[in-house]
């Protein structure tokens, strides 16, 4: 497989991430709205975002630019995640207590840190200088497992407090 096609492919995989990500984003902003309206538009905010970027990562090669605001915006989901289930989150009506660990959750923490990863190996320069199960077939194969996977979660998990 050429170094195109690999990189077609990481951008195709990023894009299918997001989306999934975003979709279970828009079932815990269902879950939360009704405990706090800020966690509602927060959960609302982020579903939209990231959809929207995994639209724009599948369908174009996006730009460096585009490519990190993406992995910091999912950098900070997982470290907003893990204080809300280690010390809790500040606000809200559970305020300073942590929240359970769901299966959606934990979905949408993992198809983020690949999406990190995915936009580590793209920025770097070289495709082939990426782990090889950021690239190509492998890539395509970790897709689809998360993926699947996190829609799964989602059929199956549900929110807890």
């Amino acid at each position: 497989m050429s170094d195109s096609a690999a990189h077609r492919d990481t951008y195709h995989v990023l894009g299918a991430l997001s989306i999934v990500t975003g979709v279970l984003h828009a079932k815990a902003m269902a879950d939360h709205v009704s405990h706090d309206w800020r966690f509602g538009a927060f959960f609302a905010v982020l579903s939209c975002w990231q959809t929207a970027w995994g639209v724009r990562a599948y369908r174009v090669q996006l730009s460096r630019r585009t490519l990190l605001a993406g992995a910091w915006v999912n950098v900070a989901v997982v470290a907003i995640w893990l204080i809300s289930r280690t010390v809790g989150m500040p606000i809200g009506p559970w305020a300073g207590e942590a929240e359970a660990i769901g299966l959606i959750d934990v979905m949408a923490s993992l198809d983020e840190l690949v999406i990190v990863a995915m936009v580590a190996s793209l920025v770097s320069g070289s495709a082939r200088r990426a782990p090889a199960w950021l690239r190509g077939a492998y890539a395509i194969r970790l897709g689809m497992m998360l993926g699947s996977a996190s829609l799964f979660a989602l059929t199956i998990g549900g929110h807890t407090h």
